[in-house]
């Protein structure tokens, strides 16, 4: 019998002329089914939507409209309580609504699911297809056995470490000056475990829900993500990427650099405040649950970069002290920036 896979896509704004192209690219790669949260998107690519829906039929798509925007975490959760309460659903692959699985993806990973002999591994692994555009970093740490390259060091902040920064500034370096010679002849390594994952690509048996739950809600954007695979993580699982999967990022993310000469640094200081407050609260909050064993070492490293940020740009301190602070307090959910 053919595995039942499901795909869970969350959309917004007005975004159709993207989600369309994931839509034709996950049915192509033989997914049984589409669940698509409409996160309140535009009137016009709701429009789009409802006309598609029908096109397509009930057996092939299903769409909750919401009447809100309920964050990606408020979005995924609605969406995979839908598939994992429909009893046709096996396996869930989520994809955010830029992201267009190329050819070959889903049969790259159920063949590999297939392979893998493990008792219980419903509720013990879950596979993630390869986001070339931007999941290098992932791809660096499974080929030098660095998780922390995805997860970040103990005590660190926003995956800044004083003992890491002068190592940072000579990549930053080379990046700057050696970007003609900076060609990479890393082995393809075929597949490696990472600590977490993001939505986009994430591929799971609907059962491994009954041991991690749902995504937090309250985390309401960013961090939700990472927050909710390291269950997978801390419950003894594994999440394995596979670098053969692959899934074309079609719109690049505001925080990925769109210069070689960019940093993490300049991308925060000069962002939107919206995006920036949610990124580093909930960020906060994760690393003070998850990873934080010596509180002094972590504020010396919040206050290091807050000292290098502003030297950036002071545009978005407050911003920024204030994400902190709530992160700190645990003062979650949808909040007036």
């Amino acid at each position: 019998m053919q595995s039942r896979v499901f795909v869970v896509t969350v959309t917004y704004g007005n975004r159709f002329h993207l989600l369309k192209q994931v839509i034709d690219a996950a049915l192509k790669e033989g997914v049984y089914k589409i669940i698509v949260v409409d996160n309140n998107s535009a009137p016009e690519s709701r429009e789009k939507l409802r006309e598609y829906e029908k096109e397509l039929g009930s057996q092939k798509i299903k769409v909750l409209y919401l009447d809100d925007n309920y964050g990606s975490a408020g979005g995924f959760k609605r969406g995979l309580e839908e598939a994992y309460n429909d009893p046709e659903c096996e396996f869930i692959w989520l994809l955010d609504d830029d992201n267009k699985p190329l050819e070959g993806a889903l049969k790259i990973l159920l063949d590999f699911w297939n392979s893998f002999k493990i008792e219980n591994k419903e509720e013990k692994i879950a596979l993630l297809s390869y986001r070339f555009k931007k999941e290098q970093v992932a791809k660096k740490s499974i080929i030098y056995n660095k998780p922390e390259m995805v997860i970040g060091l103990k005590n660190s902040f926003l995956g800044f470490h004083i003992k890491e920064f002068p190592k940072k500034i000579l990549r930053y370096l080379k990046r700057r000056f050696l970007e003609k010679n900076n060609t990479s002849k890393e082995e393809d390594y075929g597949f490696g475990s990472v600590p977490v994952a993001p939505y986009g690509g994430l591929f799971i048996h609907k059962n491994i829900i009954n041991k991690i739950g749902y995504p937090n809600e309250n985390f309401y954007l960013y961090a939700d993500d990472h927050e909710w695979t390291y269950r997978i993580t801390k419950n003894g699982g594994k999440i394995y990427l596979i670098l053969n999967s692959k899934v074309d990022d079609i719109e690049l993310s505001w925080h990925v650099p769109k210069e070689i000469k960019e940093t993490s640094f300049s991308i925060i200081s000069k962002g939107n405040p919206f995006r920036v407050y949610y990124s580093i609260r909930n960020r906060v909050y994760f690393e003070i649950n998850n990873l934080v064993n010596s509180k002094i070492i972590y504020e010396i490293n919040v206050f290091t970069y807050l000292l290098l940020i502003s030297l950036s740009s002071t545009k978005n301190l407050k911003i920024i002290i204030k994400a902190i602070k709530d992160g700190f307090k645990g003062n979650l959910g949808k909040r007036e920036i």
